[in-house]
């Protein structure tokens, strides 16, 4: 590797810094400064460039180590420093750069990127503007931190912080009571699953704690300084009878410890049961809804199951785990139950989320079954269209007057074609159209989910279907048709086509060009389809099906022309015969499986009056028992005390005598021998 490639790879934590102090400090020091700034023109200017610039910055940096990593395979970097140390225990932070690392610095900073560009005409009129940008920074700081996390104990704190970003920004608009509850729902539900990720963090602590060899505790990655992997640690505990392969409810068993830590990734990324904060999300203003679900913080769980991959394997190694079977179950559920929810949907923000939450379970399925390097590669490729969709959803909302119901929509290809044509290739992408990223990505999961277990093969393909369906049905009532609005619409600004331009070429091509593998069509054994930068992390044969192939992209070509038939041709009126009669099917996925009743109902009807008598139970009988006997006996001390205080000096004589006699007889007692 020359100087000048090393040189960005070990000045990687650049990338990290500069949207803290560059874009969210400079912000903020003027924001809470005194200087009372915020509303003129100069500051708003200074606030979008800092922010910016920072993330431009991380975004060309990346790009230099993407270069330094292809030219030098398998090349590890890592820098630590001691956090906390006490004798022999010691907590480090520092940041790694890998082939993993390389990919997610390169998603996140190219989508914060072409968000933050688009912020500038979305909230140019907001007088939020500048504390806009400042969460920005502060959001996409921190996931770049999670990202080069080199331990577990720090890429707790950095999924920490990404959930404090989430609650400012989901809530952002705080002033609306939808928006509140929203950023208080997102808030609640990732500390169920965080409580979960941290009872497991604190169990792979006690584990393993011996077996480090003095280097990074919890590291992912061995150093230099003779520091182990994760991989290692696991082992050893193992073999010391520290850990346990068994599923038992102890401290020691290593299955149960992975699914609390997958406790975290299921609420962080939206996986079932932990799902209903992500549609809520939609409150907050479009640049970050693209943000949240396309790189940064749905997609810290990916990368987390995928990082501490090995804690979920079998104790030989194996896919073939009680762990990896609950995340491909979890995935799985995730991913069907949220296209159904999708194909009922009116209100385009929401249908785009949903359609998130199937894909996050799709990336989930292919960990599940052992296919990491294909659930990486399609968190790599939908980040991409995910976050042009998103971004277009948000010009149609400006284009239409702030309108997002798509039932008021319709033939604006015509009012919006800088807008229209981006959307539909991301339609196309995340329905497996072939050609396009998210056909390489996709079906690389689900020809490997119908080897480890045909029936998750099936579930995906019908997802698939489902996929097409309810995303074409989107562009047909948004794009095709008729204008249904109560009000003119128009193109935005370029400052907001502009973005879905250059991000509709990475969906077009990103799976062609940096994932797919020719030989992988070979049917070769031990060919890994997925090249370029993440092809060394975890090497193993991901080779295509293609009898699953070609099923899978009929399904999805069906999916399409079924969405045509119905709202375009209109041959088929299931669909509408379905509203119409307010069928079970329909009122199931209009009403999101009922989940948010079914929480609610368990929250109000047996968790707050168990709580509300255990609270009143320790109150009434407890405490107010204690406080009232403590003050009993105080009185009665002193009602028997009083007596003692008489004034008299030879009374208090006798007193001091009987006390020194009463004690000189405690004490011979007490020595037999003396």
């Amino acid at each position: 590797m020359s100087d000048f490639h090393r040189a960005f790879v070990e000045g990687a934590w650049l990338i990290v810094a500069l949207p803290f102090f560059v874009g969210f400090g400079i912000i903020t020091c003027f924001l809470f400064g005194g200087l009372k700034l915020g509303e003129k023109r100069i500051f708003k200017t200074l606030a979008m460039f800092s922010s910016i610039a920072a993330i431009a910055w991380g975004f060309a940096h990346s790009l230099f180590i993407f270069q330094a990593l292809s030219a030098n395979p398998g090349y590890v970097f890592q820098h630590n420093w001691d956090w906390f140390a006490c004798h022999d225990f010691k907590l480090s932070v520092g940041y790694l750069v890998d082939n993993v690392a390389c990919m997610m610095l390169i998603v996140v900073t190219t989508i914060s990127l072409f968000v933050q560009v688009y912020t500038h005409g979305y909230m140019r009129d907001d007088p939020g503007y500048a504390r806009f940008y400042a969460y920005l920074s502060l959001f996409t700081g921190s996931m770049l931190g999670l990202v080069v996390s080199t331990n577990m104990f720090q890429m707790y704190g950095f999924w920490e912080l990404v959930g404090v970003c989430s609650y400012f920004l989901i809530g952002f608009w705080w002033y609306k009571n939808s928006a509140a509850a929203a950023c208080m729902k997102a808030f609640v539900v990732n500390r169920v699953g965080d409580f979960a990720f941290l009872v497991g963090i604190l169990m792979l602590l006690f584990a393993t704690k011996d077996f480090w060899s003095g280097g990074t505790l919890m590291a992912f990655v061995g150093d230099s300084t003779g520091g182990i992997d994760l991989s290692t640690a696991l082992q050893r505990a193992l073999q010391a009878g520290t850990l346990h392969p068994e599923l038992a409810f102890t401290i020691a068993s290593m299955p149960l410890m992975a699914i609390l830590i997958f406790g975290g990734p299921v609420a962080k990324s939206a996986q079932f049961p932990l799902h209903v904060w992500l549609p809520d999300a939609m409150e907050g203003p479009t640049p970050i809804s693209a943000l949240i679900h396309a790189a940064t913080m749905v997609a810290a769980g990916i990368y987390l199951v995928a990082r501490a991959y090995p804690i979920f394997l079998a104790p030989d190694g194996s896919t073939d785990s009680v762990a990896l079977g609950v995340v491909a179950a979890v995935g799985t559920i995730t991913a069907v139950m949220a296209a159904t929810i999708a194909m009922s949907q009116n209100d385009i923000k929401r249908v785009l989320a949903w359609s998130t939450c199937s894909q996050l379970g799709y990336m989930m399925a292919g960990l599940g079954v052992g296919a990491f390097s294909a659930g990486l590669f399609h968190l790599f490729t939908h980040a991409f269209f995910k976050a042009m969709l998103f971004l277009g959803s948000g010009a149609v909302i400006i284009g239409c007057h702030h309108e997002q119901d798509i039932r008021k929509m319709g033939g604006l290809r015509k009012i919006m074609p800088f807008t229209a044509y981006p959307f539909l290739i991301g339609c196309l992408s995340i329905s497996g159209f072939p050609g396009l990223s998210g056909w390489f990505s996709k079906d690389e999961i689900v020809a490997a989910a119908m080897h480890a277990n045909p029936a998750i093969g099936w579930l995906l393909i019908a997802t698939a279907g489902l996929t097409a369906f309810y995303m074409f049905r989107l562009y047909f009532l948004v794009f095709e048709g008729k204008y249904r609005g109560d009000h003119s619409a128009h193109e935005v600004a370029p400052v907001m086509w502009m973005p879905l331009v250059f991000l509709a070429i990475p969906s077009m091509f990103a799976g062609g060009l940096l994932g797919y593998n020719a030989d992988s069509f070979k049917g070769l054994e031990g060919v890994n389809a997925w090249s370029a930068f993440v092809y060394w992390v975890q090497p193993h044969g991901e080779k295509v099906n293609t009898d699953v192939l070609l099923i899978s992209t009929g399904v999805a070509i069906v999916g399409i022309i079924i969405s045509y038939l119905t709202y375009m041709a209109k041959v088929i009126q299931v669909n509408k015969s379905l509203v119409e009669s307010n069928s079970i099917i329909w009122r199931i996925s209009y009403n999101k499986w009922y989940f948010d009743e079914i929480y609610m109902g368990f929250v109000n009807k047996l968790l707050l009056p168990f709580f509300n008598s255990i609270w009143k139970f320790v109150d009434t009988v407890v405490i107010d028992n204690i406080v009232n006997a403590s003050s009993l006996i105080t009185s009665a001390i002193g009602e028997v005390l009083k007596y003692t205080q008489t004034g008299r000096g030879q009374y208090y004589a006798l007193v001091i005598f009987m006390w020194v006699a009463l004690l000189t007889w405690i004490v011979f007692l007490a020595s037999p021998n003396a």
